[in-house]
């Protein structure tokens, strides 16, 4: 579960900073005067822009996609699902407690552990189930425009933006869902778009002072060999 919650995160954090690199050219969300002068720094280094958004957008429809590869090799989420299904008869409180030696507070943390119920279990394939299409598109998407580059391929699937955040929402639920029965843990996501999109501004605004700053120090040189 860990393994799958630091890939979330991520995968998570890409798909803020792509959204965050469209938002600062978007005059609807930031206004005119503000976008038109993130475009024009973006400008000066439109090569790298241009291949760090895409490549952020190949990132997390990367790491979405192998969150649900099937492969009998591949840790996906439809396997800690059936594995936990298997397995339900073990995951008794005793199982936590031996499992557990090392957290702080293990008796309290022992007293209020339930384990996983079949009933959490059809929720959370009720859940799979309702994001299938935006799956399938997804798995189309990798397989025949990210991770290889198929000589005839389907028509290429139109994913939203609306669409990935209630994918990563699911994901978000179901593996704190998993992760709070057995571990008595959960993972705060609340603060990353916020922060990521943060950082994309601070970024584009110190490129921004950077071409000022960089006017000025060609400007005193040449004053000084004058």
């Amino acid at each position: 579960i860990k393994r799958m919650q630091g890939r979330y995160f991520h995968a998570l954090c890409a798909f803020y900073a792509y959204e965050g690199l469209r938002e600062a050219a978007a005059t609807n969300i930031i206004g005119k005067s503000k976008a038109e002068a993130n475009v024009k720094t973006m400008g000066r280094y439109k090569n790298f822009f241009a291949i760090s958004q895409d490549a952020l957008q190949f990132y997390f429809l990367l790491e979405l996609g192998k969150l649900f590869d099937t492969s009998k090799q591949s840790l996906h989420i439809d396997k800690i699902v059936n594995f936990t299904e298997s397995n339900l008869k073990k995951l008794t409180p005793s199982a936590f407690k031996e499992n557990n030696q090392n957290k702080p507070l293990l008796k309290e943390l022992v007293e209020r552990y339930k384990g996983i119920e079949y009933s959490d279990l059809k929720t959370i394939r009720s859940l799979l189930n309702e994001q299938r299409q935006v799956i399938e598109k997804i798995k189309t998407y990798r397989d025949s425009w990210v991770a290889h580059d198929d000589a005839k391929k389907p028509q290429q699937p139109k994913i939203s933006a609306q669409e990935v955040k209630e994918l990563f929402n699911t994901i978000k639920n179901i593996l704190n869902t998993i992760s709070l029965k057995l571990n008595g843990e959960t993972w705060i996501y609340g603060h990353v778009e916020s922060n990521v999109k943060s950082h994309v501004g601070s970024m584009i605004e110190h490129l921004s002072r950077f071409k000022t700053h960089q006017s000025e120090e060609i400007k005193d040189k040449c004053n000084d060999k004058a």
